[in-house]
């Protein structure tokens, strides 16, 4: 990867003041003044955070700055630093964890200052988003025929009727572009009208349903990076919006590195769920070809947000040979240490109503989640 952390040293101080030559018209017109410190290190990520009701282009996503300050209380402010076209300013203050890490967000480009502390005392470290690994796969759903259309990127999978969903089919009548945005939906199937579906052990029939289903899998694959999209998801239970990949090829045994994982960046299994609604997991096949489940339900998912079907955010992995770290816009929620896989793996956005989760259906069809933009920043194999 390209963004080397910036290092830098010097005692810490509790309040924040940024100090600058002012300009007239509200910004500085010099950076901040403070001493540089091994204290403060800070590193630019991609831009991976953008929520909001509004479709916005993935050119326009914040920066995120993952910071860490070195021996502080929890709570001490951090604030970012950027030029706009009033100058210098403040575009992000946070506060630090029990560990001293804050993430922080900017929607300017160029040279960012993280700044700690208070006039003479102050400390921080400069970062750039050129140092940022560039993008190397980008769909903003401009054009319709990106999905299911004449070389298309994206193509409905094949799945219908079977597995852990026998009662839905992907289809490609569930998926498609409008105005910059991917929608993909779980519909009643027409060619199964006045059929109904009925589970074992259940009483409950359920109408035959078609699922948003598509993938990039024979025109985009990738190995070690970031992938994130940004997505509104859907509200109701019954289904589950997700982002994931899967190796090429499929899983082989041997485990991840030499055969593969599943990556489930995110799912959401709709709103008012007991557990939160939220999970990013991975699965792979150990050396006996037995499955191995890696990740949970996302913790304390509520102070994460509870608009996920109102705004869209950015649901994203960053994934190296030794970890994967899931990220919503600049949080990080779940770190998964180990061995990671080590194959190429495609891009995977559905909208898909399994089996068990039909008899927690509380809404009307058709439901839809909505995908503004994907994007991949490939860092490429190491070692």
């Amino acid at each position: 990867m390209r963004n080397t952390p910036t290092l830098i040293s010097a005692a810490l101080a509790g309040a924040l003041l940024v100090t600058g030559c002012s300009s007239s018209d509200g910004g500085d017109a010099t950076p901040p003044s403070y001493d540089k410190s091994d204290s403060v290190e800070a590193q630019v990520l991609p831009q991976l955070a953008a929520n909001g009701e509004d479709v916005e282009s993935a050119d326009d996503a914040a920066w995120v700055v993952d910071a860490t300050v070195a021996d502080v209380d929890e709570g001490t402010s951090v604030v970012l630093v950027a030029k706009g076209d009033d100058g210098w300013s403040e575009v992000d203050e946070e506060e630090t964890d029990g560990k001293g890490h804050v993430s922080l967000t900017s929607r300017e480009s160029g040279d960012l200052h993280v700044v700690v502390g208070d006039g003479d005392d102050a400390i921080g470290a400069e970062v750039s988003t050129d140092d940022a690994p560039e993008a190397t796969f980008t769909d903003d759903f401009d054009n319709p025929d990106s999905v299911d259309g004449e070389g298309a990127t994206w193509v409905t999978r094949d799945q219908g009727y079977i597995g852990v969903r026998t009662c839905s089919r992907a289809s490609a009548d569930a998926a498609e572009v409008t105005d910059g945005v991917l929608e993909l939906s779980v519909l009643a199937d027409p060619d199964r009208k006045g059929d109904e579906c009925q589970l074992p052990g259940r009483r409950k029939k359920f109408p035959y349903r078609l699922n948003g289903h598509v993938g990039t899998e024979g025109s985009y694959a990738f190995t070690y990076g970031f992938a994130a999209a940004r997505i509104r998801t859907q509200a109701s239970r019954g289904q589950h919006a997700a982002f994931w990949m899967q190796a090429v090829g499929g899983q082989q045994t041997g485990g991840p590195k030499k055969g593969g994982a599943e990556i489930d960046v995110i799912e959401y299994f709709g709103d008012d769920h007991p557990e939160g609604g939220l999970t990013s997991f991975t699965y792979f096949l150990d050396k006996k070809g037995k499955k191995q489940t890696v990740g949970d339900w996302l913790p304390n998912a509520d102070e994460l947000g509870d608009d996920w079907a109102e705004e869209y955010h950015v649901f994203s992995v960053e994934w190296t040979p030794e970890e994967y770290v899931f990220r919503i816009d600049d949080k990080v929620t779940q770190r998964l240490k180990g061995v990671s896989s080590g194959k190429p793996e495609f891009l995977i956005l559905s909208l898909l109503s399994s089996d068990y989760e039909l008899p927690r259906f509380d809404g009307k069809l058709p439901e839809t989640m909505e995908v503004d933009w994907a994007r991949v920043w490939e860092t490429g194999p190491k070692g």
